[in-house]
């Protein structure tokens, strides 16, 4: 099968908006672990009861709200409200078994205590 050229472009452009839309939809970045942006609808204050493998502190954004974003052992990722009333203490035992929030509201990367909740 011979495509036209304008078929063919059209084609190119249809896949660059699908791109783009995926791109820009700020649900993940282009790094799978860390997110960009949790909204309103993804946010829950319930405690994810699967195990957590690592954890970041988003700031809120133009379009996203703060956010701590869970990764469970399934790669899952769980935006978690910051003033959920459990988040504390889960953070305290993720932190006895080696999870580290990673603070994402600083310029750099700032290793999160308690304390920040």
């Amino acid at each position: 099968m011979h495509l036209s050229s304008a078929s063919h472009q059209m084609i190119c452009l249809f896949s660059l908006v699908i791109f783009l839309c995926a791109f820009i939809s700020g649900v993940i970045s282009h790094d799978p672990i860390r997110p960009t942006c949790c909204k309103e609808e993804m946010i829950t204050d319930k405690e994810p009861l699967i195990r957590i493998t690592s954890c970041y502190i988003l700031p809120a954004t133009r379009k996203c709200l703060a956010s701590i974003v869970f990764v469970d052992k399934d790669n899952w990722l769980r935006c978690i409200d910051p003033k959920a009333p459990w988040l504390s203490k889960r953070i305290k035992r993720l932190q006895k078994n080696g999870v580290i929030c990673k603070d994402y509201t600083k310029s750099e990367d700032k290793v999160m205590g308690t304390k920040h909740l």
